[in-house]
């Protein structure tokens, strides 16, 4: 008898037990390992440790899921619906109820306990809004805010949360205005009920009013009709709150970041000024696709403008005093609070009036040149040709450090224009901008103009010294203007 053989065949053994096979004389039933039972024996074990992993990484998921919305619902303020005294409203979902039904957003004022209406632009201020579950099953409810908008950036504090029923949750809202406006707009309010597994979407009307800022609404500017044009952009011809402005809109060829930068640098320089001699900024739009610049309407346009359209005869001497004062009121303004023009010529004059008894009849304008003296004199770095060359003083020609005195320089070369009501390098002496260059670096100055005054052309000789350190300082000339 062979051990472990199980048939037998002409005095052989053909088949053996599990885990034997016959040998090759067919007398014995050697061990033999089954490789594929092995194989099949490790994929089972995998499965089944794959199998626990994931139990277990969906068992530990669930928990600590389970403890993050406990941790939320203690620090968010969940509490019993019955036991509350807060008034609740209906929504789109009947299970689903809101304390308020427009979330208006307002400034609490500390000291008198009363609302401010108007919110700031560019900072968020913050709403509550209670949201409660009177169904049957727990809820998971998740606010959606407008993305892409211009006017505003809205978000909420939780993000998402679930709710069981019979509960309220206290929501933050928080709006951050991009410009001043008016905002009446909706958020949707988007339910899940857990063991349905059904969602169902809610609007919330919210309502804003922010500050007045120079951060402007474009739908509040119309634009009536083109007024000018250079290589800075278009000028309009516009309405901003039912004052007329000039709405000054970049190219859309000239929108790269270099000339946005020259663009927010010179909101920002206009931002800080606050003169009666310095054309009024309402604002700017930053808005990507519309980004413009409104300023004051100046009726009469440029002081250059009114050079080339209007006789002499038409204009007093009187009045061309007073441009030149009234710009020189405006370039004090600037140097005393640090600031130089750095671009003083009778096109960024602007003529406002031309009433002899009006206190201002013409204001400075453009500052996109404009830079703060110490930052300048810190960094030691100087742009080179800064400015118009017929109005650049010498030291500006030659490349080197330049300041306040510099615009002194411009704005005797402006007071020769005006006062003389003609062009200061006329074409037919100096056919290329270089000659002029020469003629000034090399000490040379005009003679007077027959229209102006010997005390005129005195004050003008002190402004437009060679020697930067010899041009008297700018209340100066508005003192010596006031004498004339």
């Amino acid at each position: 008898m062979v051990s472990h053989c199980t048939k037998v065949s002409n005095s052989q053994c053909t088949k053996c037990s599990f885990w034997y096979r016959p040998d090759s004389n067919k007398i014995a039933c050697n061990s033999h390992v089954e490789l594929w039972l092995i194989i099949v024996c490790v994929i089972v074990l995998l499965i089944v440790i794959i199998v626990l992993i994931m139990f277990l990484g969906y068992f530990t998921k669930r928990v600590l899921d389970y403890r993050k919305e406990e941790a939320l619902r203690k620090k968010y303020c969940i509490f019993d619906m019955s036991r509350s005294n807060v008034e609740f409203h209906s929504t789109d979902n009947p299970d689903v109820v809101i304390n308020k039904e427009v979330i208006h957003f307002t400034i609490d004022n500390q000291n008198d306990n009363e609302e401010t209406v108007q919110i700031p632009v560019n900072k968020e201020t913050r709403e509550l809004i209670c949201i409660g579950n009177k169904g049957k099953n727990t809820i998971k409810v998740q606010f959606s805010v407008k993305e892409g908008c211009d006017k505003y950036e809205i978000r909420t504090n939780p993000q998402l949360m679930t709710i069981p029923k019979g509960k309220a949750l206290e929501f933050e809202v928080f709006i951050k205005p991009l410009c001043s406006c008016f905002v009446e707009d909706i958020i949707k309010l988007f339910s899940l009920d857990m063991k349905k597994g059904t969602t169902i979407e809610s609007n919330i009307k919210i309502k804003a009013e922010t500050e007045l800022s120079t951060r402007l609404d474009p739908d509040e500017l119309k634009e009536e009709k083109k007024i000018g044009e250079g290589s800075f952009g278009i000028v309009y011809l516009g309405e901003f709150r039912g004052n007329k402005v000039a709405i000054k809109k970049m190219k859309e060829s000239d929108r790269q970041q270099s000339s946005l930068d020259e663009f927010e640098k010179e909101v920002v320089m206009l931002d800080k000024f606050r003169s009666e001699y310095i054309i009024h900024f309402y604002g700017a739009v930053f808005i990507p696709s519309k980004i413009c610049m409104v300023t004051e309407f100046a009726e009469f346009g440029s002081l250059s403008v009114l050079i080339k359209k209007r006789d002499i005869s038409q204009v007093s001497m009187k009045l061309r005093i007073k441009f030149m004062l009234n710009a020189a009121k405006g370039i004090s303004y600037l140097h005393s609070n640090g600031i130089l023009h750095r671009d003083i010529k009778p096109d960024n004059i602007l003529v406002v009036s031309l009433d002899e008894n009006e206190q201002v009849n013409c204001k400075l304008t453009d500052f996109g040149a404009s830079r703060n003296i110490n930052m300048m004199m810190t960094n030691m770095t100087f742009t080179k040709g800064i400015g118009t060359p017929v109005y650049m003083a010498p030291e500006i020609l030659n490349k080197i450090r330049y300041k306040q005195s510099a615009d002194i320089y411009s704005f005797a070369i402006t007071m020769y224009e005006c006062f003389g009501w003609c062009a200061a390098y006329p074409k037919s002496q100096f056919q290329f901008p270089w000659s002029i260059a020469d003629f000034v670096t090399q000490g040379n100055r005009r003679t007077k103009a027959e229209a102006m005054t010997n005390e005129q052309y005195d004050l003008i000789d002190q402004c437009w010294k060679q020697n930067p350190d010899e041009r008297i300082p700018i209340d100066v000339v508005v003192a010596k203007l006031e004498e004339l």
